[in-house]
């Protein structure tokens, strides 16, 4: 690059648009066409083609009747010059096949709650034709009842309909949406019509722009309308504290952007700062008020993409691509969990992950030593807060060298894996995707993985040779020369250029880089790179080219054999931009003109793919180092039918399909705790199942302490209890953090007596190990419920966790007066909800507004951890009516009654622990048991299972070894039956649970003046029941007055596949009713 000067480069957002009132596009549409052909081979299946004044065209293509793409690629023709190939981001190879496989998928009788309706004879086609006035064409999608329907084209059911406006140019989509009646003003049999409402519309002036900057900056804008009522959601990790969007300008760009404040300097609350994914998907809610419809958008394009969400024109969303085409889709549903369906059919779900990745987890940069991990995994187990997953950093390299063990200070690795796994804690350790220059071709201290990177004397041979090499794109530089070339960052707000070709290089603990530039620069030999892991710490190094599928399968997987073979778990996948040292590139990443491989389908491993330069590419590395990895276990015989995870740090989308996601390098500052839930919510809309922050904050907080402070660590234990990814991990360098530790600070003046902490303090830190080991082991006895949401993901592509903008579309109220609390409140599922506190005690004493989604009631969550095996939870509080708002509180105190209500948890009323969706006077939930560890597991009739390539695999791991169980719940009179029915029965459920499955039905009970319950009389009865009716034996019941609940313990085999339990609803001593109103199987937790 050329530095700032250079149009290959990163650009921000205020830059990018300012553009805009230059740029050139079309004005009017002169000629549209499409075909009734359904040949997959053909260009216009289901498509128009949109021809424009200046001769350009654009693609509109539906992919289902609620989803549709749109191209605009200014140097296209005709409608064939339109690649058929999809980007990676999709889960099919062809455009043509993606078609055909949803249209699969939707007829399915099988297919997830969520999925749009559609019979499993029907299919669905367009039409095309002049619209009734002059003004233009329509592409409209309809449904049929048949195949022989949609020949005759009769009996078509349009979905939506798609006008091409000519002049001005302009598209607007419709479709019928139905009415949204709200459950609490609506008089009882008041219906109200559907109607054809615009759902989603291009602004009539100037639909797309153009201003193209040599010699590969295509900086194309496409112009949406922007609804006034609507409210905008998802967008990835981008951050900014509110789930819902205010107006702003986004940049979509991986960069490995410590503490999120390099570009603007303004800290995690800014939603303009690039962070380490590059989502660009995001959910219009409420754009047709009083309607049901929800869209969605997302701009697929590998390179930085921008968003003006109404910052310059609050009625216009502005989307920008600095190289390739523009290509998005958009999505229409009436639901936001229909939409996610649509979503993720489009970029997939990903594979059964282990069940232990959903414990606790412990990580540090600066365990340097085996007995140091395990006397971590020691001091756990002494104070009883139970730990799943260790996680070691490059400390654990012999020499910062990838793969590579540290014999001197982890001398037997293998060893202390197992010990560690003995204990129940499974380890994985910092894999980054550089390759040190050190140990090629030495038999002093050689190093294999540099060895089988590359041949020197054969270097041009790409069979022996999987390294990117130093090629450069140089036209439109200035200057082709070494000496003039410069590399861009940005740093605490400031752009600064470095010269790659001076020695203002970072040095090394084993001395400077001190290689020449000039020699190096567009050679042909490998380029020459480096990361920076703080300090003195860090390598020069080589990269592997990973955007080549020989490089991922033949070198990358045979290089992680050695630590599998010595017990690792999972992989920790880190630095994945890939993350270089100023010096080395542009936006501490690649140099933007270096070139490299493109990916594209059907490689031939001898023969070097097309490249374009790394800067088109910016987000295709990190996805490929994911999937290379996931590959690389999937396929190891050391993992043979073992399930696999990575958690990785930045891609782009589609990366979850083989990782889950942790959000980068923030800090321990109560900002950085704020977003922490926004931005999980943000991910989930995207059906990301696995996404979460490190807990406690990974660096020191601004006021450079050496350890979290201790309310904030509550806060963040507590708050995030329930979150999908549960791991504390920070920075203990020298000159960082002393300690994070949960049990550490109950001895810091032991361990560390230089400090002292104040009297007024003594209590806050006393209280951190009780009520964190409270939360732990809370969310340890919720395992099941997390679990069967996980499983769930993989058919629905719901969330763990949601926001109440999913579970409670019908609360109209979530977009004005309850809106704030979107950003501080999630769910597990549909029924639990969390409320944590985002602020110190110092704020409003510990004290939070509570606001509980209507029109459900709402209970107190009356569940506890306790060591005694017979207790069950304490006495069910009256229910709360849901649209309430209503202070709680919640002050950190060192009593330990107070210690369930530090973060104020809620349950819906009529559901369980574990229940997920109520239809009419019912509730029910699925429960997915398993030995959460092997693939076999899996569903056979998954997508993700099915597609596996031409010809399919013979042997899939996916063997259906599971036990689905769904739990109704249907009142009737002054019976509550609750049925427990196998749906799926092919796994012994008794092999990790027991025999028995324990059913609590709690009550509503009266208390006398002392405060004691008064228990029903007479105590309710129970009677078991199979399919048939018949008595069942074997099952058996008991009254707890003291609790005011039902505990009914009934076989895991379950009656010929169901069981029905029926529970008398009776009325206490004083006349008042204590209905059954919640229900857990607990047996399984």
């Amino acid at each position: 690059m050329a530095g700032l000067s250079d149009s290959m480069r990163f650009l921000k957002a205020e830059e990018f648009f300012a553009k805009t009132p230059n740029a050139k596009g079309p004005k009017s549409l002169t000629s549209a066409s499409s075909t009734q052909s359904i040949d997959p081979k053909e260009p216009l299946r289901y498509a128009a083609l949109l021809t424009f004044d200046q001769g350009s065209t654009c693609l509109f293509q539906f992919v289902t009747p609620q989803l549709w793409r749109l191209r605009f690629d200014p140097s296209a023709k005709n409608a064939s010059d339109y690649s058929d190939a999809n980007s990676r981001t999709i889960v099919q190879n062809s455009f043509a096949d993606l078609v055909d496989e949803l249209q699969i998928q939707l007829r399915r009788t099988d297919k997830a709650w969520n999925a749009p309706d559609a019979q499993p004879d029907s299919c669905w086609g367009t039409t095309f034709s002049e619209t009734n006035d002059p003004s233009g064409w329509v592409l409209s999608s309809l449904r049929y009842p048949s195949q022989k329907d949609a020949n005759a084209g009769t009996k078509g059911d349009v979905q939506i309909k798609a006008y091409f406006r000519k002049d001005p140019f302009q598209i607007q989509c419709t479709r019928i949406v139905q009415p949204q009646l709200d459950p609490y003003t609506a008089l009882p049999g008041l219906s109200s019509s559907s109607v054809e409402q615009v759902i989603w519309q291009t602004s009539p002036t100037r639909t797309f722009l153009q201003s193209p900057e040599q010699p590969r900056a295509t900086n194309i804008v496409l112009n949406v309308t922007k609804p006034g009522p609507a409210e905008y959601v998802g967008f990835g990790e981008q951050g900014g504290r509110t789930v819902m969007k205010s107006a702003t300008l986004m940049n979509y760009f991986c960069y490995d952007n410590f503490n999120y404040k390099q570009v603007y300097n303004q800290g995690p609350l800014d939603a303009r700062e690039p962070l380490y994914h590059s989502q660009p998907f995001f959910l219009e809610l409420n754009g047709t008020p009083g309607y049901h419809n929800v869209t969605a958008t997302l701009v697929d394009n590998y390179s930085q993409v921008f968003v003006d969400l109404g910052q310059s024109d609050s009625g216009r969303i502005a989307l920008g691509i600095r190289f390739g085409v523009l290509d998005c889709y958009f999505l229409s549903a009436d639901k936001v969990p229909e939409l996610i369906w649509l979503f993720t059919s489009i970029v997939g779900r990903p594979r059964l992950k282990p069940r232990f990745i959903l414990g606790h987890h412990q990580g540090a940069y600066g365990y340097a030593n085996g007995p140091q991990l395990e006397n971590v995994v020691s001091n756990y187990r002494k104070v009883g807060v139970p730990l799943d997953g260790l996680h070691i950093d490059v400390d654990f390299q012999h020499k910062y060298r990838t793969f590579t063990t540290d014999d001197g200070n982890f001398p037997d690795v293998k060893g202390m894996f197992g010990r560690l796994r003995n204990q129940g804690v499974k380890c994985c350790t910092n894999i980054t995707p550089i390759i040190s220059l050190d140990g090629y071709r030495t038999n002093d201290d050689p190093y294999a993985t540099i060895n089988a990177a590359w041949d020197q004397d054969d270097h041009t041979n790409p069979s022996k040779n999987f390294l990117i090499m130093d090629k450069r794109l140089l036209d439109g530089l200035q200057s082709q020369q070494a000496k003039d070339q410069q590399y861009l960052r940005y740093s605490t707000g400031q752009a600064l250029v470095t010269c790659p070709s001076s020695m203002d290089r970072p040095r090394f603990k084993d001395g400077p880089d001190d290689y020449q530039f000039e020699e190096n620069f567009n050679s042909g030999y490998p380029y020459h790179g480096g990361v920076s892991y703080g300090a003195e710490l860090g390598i020069p190094g080589f990269y592997p080219d990973l955007n080549r599928q020989a490089v991922r399968e033949n070198f990358w997987a045979s290089q992680y054999e050695d630590l599998l073979n010595k017990g690792l778990e999972f992989v920790w996948q880190d630095m994945t931009t890939p993350a270089v040292a100023y010096c080395y590139g542009d936006m501490l990443g690649f140099p933007g003109r270096l070139l490299v491989s493109t990916d594209p389908y059907g490689q031939n491993p001898d023969v070097l793919p097309p490249q374009k330069a790394a800067i088109e590419l910016w987000a295709l590395y990190s996805y490929n180092l994911h999937k290379a990895t996931y590959k690389a276990l999937e396929h190891s015989e050391t993992r043979k039918n073992k399930r696999n995870f990575i958690i990785g740090r930045g891609s782009s989308t589609g990366m979850h399909r083989f990782a889950g996601l942790w959000t980068g390098d923030n800090g321990s500052t109560w900002d950085f705790w704020r977003i922490t839930v926004a931005q999980v919510i943000a991910l989930g809309f995207s059906g990301i199942s696995i996404a979460g922050v490190d807990m406690g904050g990974f660096t020191p907080g601004s006021d450079n302490g050496q350890w979290c402070d201790p309310d904030l660590f509550i806060r963040w234990y507590s708050g995030a209890f329930l979150l999908p990814w549960y791991r504390n991990h920070y920075n203990g360098k020298e000159g960082q953090k002393l300690f994070q530790e949960v049990y550490k600070f109950a001895t810091i003046e032991q361990d560390y007596p230089q400090f002292q902490i104040a009297d007024n303090q003594r209590d806050l830190y006393a209280s951190v190990l009780p009520i964190c080991k409270y939360y732990v082991r809370l969310r340890y006895s919720l395992m099941q419920a997390l679990y069967d949401r996980m499983f769930e993901n993989l058919i629905n592509g719901l969330p763990i966790v949601r926001s109440m903008l999913i579970t409670d579309p019908d609360d109209t109220s979530l977009f004005n007066q309850a809106a704030a609390f979107i950003d501080t409140q999630y769910l597990l599922g549909h029924y639990i909800l969390v409320c944590p506190l985002m602020d110190s005690d110092d704020v409003n004493g510990g004290s939070r507004l509570i606001y509980l989604p209507r029109p459900d009631s709402w209970f107190s969550f009356n569940l506890r951890t306790e060591d005694d095996p017979n207790f069950v939870g304490v006495p069910l509080s009256a229910p709360v009516e849901g649209g309430s708002i209503f202070p709680f509180n919640a002050r950190i105190s060192s009593d330990p009654s107070h210690t369930p209500y530090i973060t104020p948890i809620y349950i819906r009323e009529g559901k369980s622990s574990i229940t997920l969706y109520r239809l009419g006077g019912r509730s029910w939930f699925l429960m997915f048991l398993d030995d959460g560890v092997s693939r076999s597991s899996a569903p056979t009739d998954l997508p993700q299972h099915q597609n596996t390539g031409s010809p399919p695999d013979p042997n899939p791991d996916a063997k259906g070894e599971y036990q689905e169980v769904r739990v109704d719940q249907k009142t009737s009179a002054n019976i509550r039956t609750i049925t427990l029915t196998h749906i799926h029965n092919n796994y012994d459920p008794s092999t990790g649970i027991g025999n028995t499955y324990q059913v609590v039905i709690w009550m509503v009970a009266d208390h006398d003046l002392s405060g004691q319950l008064i228990p029903l009389d007479p105590s309710p009865s129970v009677t078991f029941t199979d399919k048939q009716g018949s008595d069942v034996t074997g099952c058996s019941f008991e009254y707890r007055a003291d609790i005011g609940a039902t505990i009914a313990s009934v076989p895991v085999t379950l009656a010929s596949g169901t069981l029905a339990i029926k529970h008398s609803i009776l009325e206490n001593a004083n006349g008042a009713s204590g209905p059954s109103t919640t229900n857990a199987v607990n047996g399984a937790h």
